[in-house]
């Protein structure tokens, strides 16, 4: 209880994070019917393989091939990740655009509404489950004209002199005009298509459509003790569900409708709402926002099965940016690595450690052409691990600090906890600071130090060298003039 109690105090993270956890944490639920094909979904996104652990929310921006703006690190730590500025004005113009529908909308006919039950799973448990992509993989943000083509298919736009056939941006009957929309498809690693996703905002309206071909797109979430509730339409069996709860924190319910199911063309679908701009007597007590959630998800399901949806343009990229995954098993073959060799050890670390035996070593490099070029070395003995990640490009984020500034940086000036002592306008450097090589001490690494819960002592920093390559250090078990030995040779 004493370490779990030393440990929790340690902790802090970044106001950035914090507010992004904290809507996490709000979306307590995302359920989802058909257990069974939930359930192998799930289990194909744990198989498909080992690379960047990614934690992705629909974001209103996102750069193409550019890491998520969240992501788990090696060590299973939840980071942020802030776009460097070089690499934010280096992206291609912002992809989105707004959806505008007929204007002489009056004469727009409503149409006829599915009936789909959607039940509520609001209070029913589920099991998360945790989703890896594999190497190689890359997204990529799509055109306007892309996402025309997947509702109209290649022939485009349908072209009518009859006022209920005019046609805005995409079908008039998705109702999706106003809506910020956005797409981005993913691609393995040999450029073929593994999934896509569209978004829209308004407000606080908001749509997520997964497609996926030949399956149901991946989940990570598996709804328990449910059979499979289905309902009829246009000769496809539809899965739906509705939630109702507080799921962004305001203090006023969501109102959070799905549905999912396979087109006759083999595509899998899944789209979500919360919040539509519709109210409607949809339901059974007569709930108008829930009813216009419904509506809403309803009124999608009708166009994509009705008209059809089109992914044979995206199936596969026009180009695949160059990768590449390795592992390795002594220090002698990471050094082979020349790019990467001048910063790593020249030798095991020598370390403090009471645990007998030789330590485990393990290395790996990840390589994407315009996305990240990392080598990262890990030593682990017991409870201590020392690891060094060289990252080449990529988008590891860093805050950089001064030495004259000890109040950025230096831990010995905050007492436990440091989410009371820290104040909010040095956490992000004290939490994960950077240090210019030529600004590089002893002085510094002892700064750095803390005890460790399980023993010893525990050393964090990251160097910044000339060439633009970072550096980040961390290193339990040794003494500050150990770890700078380290550091020191690669200067």
């Amino acid at each position: 209880m004493k370490y779990y109690k030393s440990y929790m105090d340690r902790q802090q993270i970044s106001p950035a994070v914090h507010k992004t956890l904290i809507h996490l944490e709000t979306r307590k639920k995302s359920g989802r019917l058909w257990t069974k094909y939930g359930a192998l979904a799930a289990c194909a996104a744990l198989i498909i393989g080992v690379g960047v652990w990614r934690l992705t929310p629909s974001p209103a921006r996102a750069p193409t091939q550019s890491g998520s703006q969240l992501t788990l690190d090696h060590s299973g730590a939840l980071q942020d990740h802030p776009l460097q500025p070089d690499a934010a004005q280096s992206g291609a113009a912002d992809p989105g655009f707004v959806v505008n529908s007929p204007v002489e909308g009056d004469k727009l006919m409503f149409p006829m509404i599915p009936s789909i039950d959607y039940p509520d799973i609001t209070d029913q448990p589920d099991v998360a489950a945790s989703r890896a992509y594999a190497p190689g993989s890359f997204t990529v943000d799509l055109t306007k004209g892309d996402i025309q083509t997947i509702f109209w298919g290649p022939e485009g736009k349908p072209a009518s002199d009859h006022p209920k056939a005019e046609q805005g941006d995409l079908p008039w009957m998705l109702f999706w005009d106003g809506y910020a929309l956005y797409g981005r498809a993913l691609y393995d690693g040999q450029g073929q298509l593994t999934e896509l996703t569209l978004w829209g905002e308004q407000g606080q309206a908001s749509f997520d459509l997964e497609l996926r071909l030949g399956a149901l797109p991946f989940t990570c979430c598996i709804d328990l003790n449910r059979g499979d509730q289905t309902s009829e339409f246009n000769g496809v069996q539809v899965a739906g569900w509705s939630q109702t709860y507080d799921r962004d924190g305001d203090g006023q319910n969501d109102y959070i409708c799905g549905s999912e199911f396979m087109t006759k063309n083999d595509i899998g679908v899944r789209f979500v709402n919360q919040n539509s701009l519709m109210r409607a007597e949809y339901v059974q007590d007569g709930d108008m926002d829930l009813g216009g959630a419904q509506t809403f998800n309803a009124l999608f399901v009708r166009q994509a099965l009705t008209s059809g949806l089109y992914l044979d343009h995206l199936k596969t990229a026009d180009s695949v940016p160059a990768w590449r995954d390795e592992e390795f098993f002594t220090l002698a073959q990471a050094r082979q690595e020349a790019d990467f060799a001048p910063y790593l050890p020249a030798a095991e670390p020598e370390d403090d450690s009471a645990y007998a035996g030789n330590k485990d070593f393990y290395g790996r490099l990840s390589y994407q052409e315009g996305s990240q070029n990392r080598l990262f070395v890990r030593w682990s003995r017991g409870y201590d691990n020392v690891e060094v990640a060289v990252y080449r490009e990529g988008y590891h984020s860093y805050h950089l600090v001064s030495p004259d500034a000890p109040e950025t940086y230096d831990l010995g000036l905050y007492p436990i906890p440091w989410c009371d002592s820290v104040p909010e306008e040095h956490r992000e450097t004290v939490s994960h600071p950077a240090f210019r090589a030529e600004d590089m001490s002893l002085a510094i690494v002892e700064a750095r130090g803390h005890e460790k819960d399980t023993g010893g002592m525990t050393y964090s920093f990251d160097v910044l060298h000339p060439d633009g390559t970072l550096v980040t250090y961390r290193c339990d078990g040794m003494s500050a003039q150990q770890v700078w030995s380290l550091v020191e040779e690669t200067l």
